[in-house]
């Protein structure tokens, strides 16, 4: 083809017919320019391919990501119903006044619903077993972390800054949440807890051996006092762990539509 246009090009020379020359040489480039632009445009089609091959892997991964964390909530939601539930089963017991959560700003804590910590209604009367489970309970916690391996990755690569920016707002935002939202207080709150009762020769796992464990509040205010300071803690998480739910939701669903979208 090259051989073509240059014996074309002599020809013309040859005859004298420079005019004729110019313009053919001049459509030459123009061909050229059409070709380099036709090339560019190939090579950064292809480039945009890869690179939404790419950002769809990690939005997939993401939603993995995502569906761990549900799992995770959805543990998080039975520990912390449990724990709110039968901590104020144990003031009703004692003959405290329970913890109010409306006083507190706390409307919308779930009703306990049968997990696999309690398998059944919270009671109504002196159960020992229940109340067992409730000290035995009292002083553990489960708090995860939420699972950020995608996110992290994408961020070492380089790759987050160039997701759509109303995305990127969800994401960050979901994580914010989770992390302020379960920021240590109830744990540090269960270690003053044990310490009281260990202050009688007790821990959460003794009161099996007590003919009425409730004793071990009675007549004693600050350890009330401590109880219900737990009890608004683990309402707080109950309420925050309903709210990550709805969010992880709808982060899943926008995270499905922008993979569908590429």
């Amino acid at each position: 083809m090259i051989k073509f246009f240059r014996k074309i090009r002599q020809n013309l020379l040859m005859e004298n017919k420079t005019g004729k020359y110019f313009k053919y040489a001049f459509g030459e480039i123009i061909l050229v320019v059409i070709g380099i632009l036709i090339a560019l445009q190939i090579n950064n089609w292809n480039e945009n391919r890869l690179k939404n091959n790419s950002v769809k892997i990690y939005l997939t991964n993401l939603i993995q990501d995502l569906k761990e964390d549900q799992n995770k909530l959805d543990q998080m939601y039975a520990w912390q119903s449990f724990k709110y539930y039968s901590m104020q089963y144990l003031l009703k017991m004692e003959g405290s006044n329970i913890y109010d959560p409306i006083a507190d700003d706390k409307k919308d804590i779930p009703s306990f619903g049968n997990n696999y910590i309690w398998k059944a209604e919270i009671p109504e009367v002196f159960n020992k077993e229940f109340i067992q489970l409730a000290f035995k309970s009292s002083h553990k916690d489960i708090i995860f972390p939420p699972t950020k391996s995608t996110v992290d990755e994408l961020k070492s690569t380089g790759m987050y800054s160039n997701m759509n920016s109303e995305l990127k707002t969800e994401i960050n935002f979901y994580y914010q949440i989770w992390e302020s939202g379960f920021n240590g207080k109830v744990q540090i709150l269960a270690m003053k807890w044990q310490a009281s009762l260990e202050e009688e020769g007790f821990i959460t796992t003794d009161t099996y051996k007590l003919t009425d464990p409730i004793s071990l509040l009675k007549n004693n205010p600050k350890r009330i006092g401590l109880l219900k300071r737990m009890i608004r803690e683990s309402g707080w998480s109950t309420i925050t762990v309903v709210k990550m739910k709805t969010m992880n939701k709808e982060l899943t669903d926008r995270l499905e539509k922008e993979i569908a979208a590429l």
